[in-house]
């Protein structure tokens, strides 16, 4: 059977990289590090500077910790931080030279039964002084939104809140909850707020 010059390069080149992706696949393995110092649910990282941040914490009854840690990769060692400002959960994270910004989220109510009030807070985390400053808060009040951060301005989509109107104060994860496609841009340069287009579709807990 005649096979063409082109074929057997094609051929050739598909072969190669499979060889290649299956040494890649063999290669990488699971290695353990030293574990988190304080075993805790609903945790949020990101990494800044070549180190791993870890903030938030629930504690049973709803209770945020308002744990900040930091991991250091070339040590394999974690260093524990000053707190959160504002003991909250379901937090947003986005980092920009240092910074980390953190946004939204809920907080346990002052009184009345355990639940997830959302809260409208913007901070902003200085890695290299250990340090917390507020910033100007967002329009929505909300928990569980997504952001990142594009060309120094950071984009706050999604979450969920309490519906217009509502008498509730805050939510229960088993109740039915209000879904938003909320789209608040905050300008680090100024510290403004604007609103954009929402997203055609409502999420919370997403992933960009």
């Amino acid at each position: 059977m005649f096979v063409s010059m082109n074929r057997v390069r094609q051929l050739f080149a598909v072969l190669v990289i499979a060889l290649a992706c299956s040494g890649l696949a063999q290669a990488q393995k699971w290695v353990k590090l030293a574990p988190f110092p304080d075993a805790s649910e609903e945790l949020y990282g990101i990494s800044s500077g070549g180190k791993l941040y870890v903030f938030g914490g629930l504690a049973p009854g709803w209770t945020p910790k308002g744990l900040v840690f930091e991991y250091d990769p070339a040590t394999d060692k974690w260093a524990k931080k000053k707190n959160m400002p504002l003991l909250s959960h379901h937090v947003a994270l986005a980092e920009r030279n240092g910074k980390i910004y953190i946004v939204g989220g809920f907080v346990k109510p002052a009184s009345g039964p355990s639940a997830w009030q959302p809260i409208d807070n913007l901070w902003e985390y200085d890695t290299a002084n250990d340090s917390w400053k507020a910033l100007a808060p967002m329009p929505t009040k909300r928990g569980s939104p997504n952001a990142a951060i594009v060309n120094g301005k950071l984009y706050v989509i999604g979450g969920a809140g309490l519906s217009p109107g509502a008498k509730e104060t805050a939510l229960h994860p088993a109740r039915p909850q209000r879904v938003l496609g909320t789209n608040e841009v905050y300008d680090i340069a100024t510290d403004k707020w604007e609103t954009k287009s929402p997203m055609p579709t409502t999420r919370n807990h997403a992933a960009i």
